[in-house]
């Protein structure tokens, strides 16, 4: 997520009132597991929540994070790239977080997830293990002059549990070349 975007919530979330401060408190993953994740097979049920996969440090005494975008890789049970993510609660029965039509875009350009190796996407919007899609394109949505209501939002939710796999993998900052560099460890890991 950038500093500059507005985040929409609806319960108290001081965390996003400070700029960077969310991501201080998800930036203790060093780099993707690497160990394989149970994913859904062809026709099988998948699971409720997908595990998230990280190799988190643990933190020393008096140490804090660095707030800095944080990589996130994901795989949806369908294409929903060009729609919109909100964030659900832990019971994925309400919206607790969604952007503004301003939110999608970023110098001019929408803020798609970047297509990656073996059916991965690389997240470009800040979402977790508890996002679901709207109907909405990115496209339609940021021409809106403003959100649609939480009413007309959660009317629009086409999938709660959308995801089958997801993976933290540390901070863009460690990457050089963000993309190649990712697909060679879907590769190498076998994801």
């Amino acid at each position: 997520m950038n500093s500059n975007m507005t985040r929409h919530t609806l319960q108290p979330a001081a965390l996003w009132l400070k700029p960077g401060l969310a991501f201080a408190c998800l930036l203790m993953a060093a780099g993707c597991g690497s160990h394989k994740e149970q994913e859904a097979a062809p026709g099988a049920p998948t699971p409720a929540t997908p595990p998230v996969v990280s190799a988190a440090p643990s933190p020393t005494a008096g140490s804090q994070p660095a707030a800095q975008p944080e990589v996130c890789i994901y795989k949806m049970r369908k294409d929903y790239s060009r729609n919109v993510p909100v964030l659900m609660d832990d019971t994925h029965t309400r919206i607790v977080s969604y952007p503004a039509p301003s939110d999608l875009l970023v110098g001019g350009k929408l803020t798609l997830p970047t297509a990656l190796d073996n059916g991965y996407w690389l997240d470009n919007r800040g979402i977790n293990a508890n996002v679901a899609f709207l109907s909405y394109t990115y496209d339609e949505y940021s021409k809106m002059p403003q959100a649609p209501s939480l009413q007309e939002l959660t009317e629009h939710i086409i999938d709660k549990r959308p995801l089958t796999a997801i993976r933290r993998c540390g901070q863009r900052s460690q990457f050089t070349d963000l993309v190649p560099q990712l697909n060679e460890l879907i590769r190498q890991n076998k994801w």
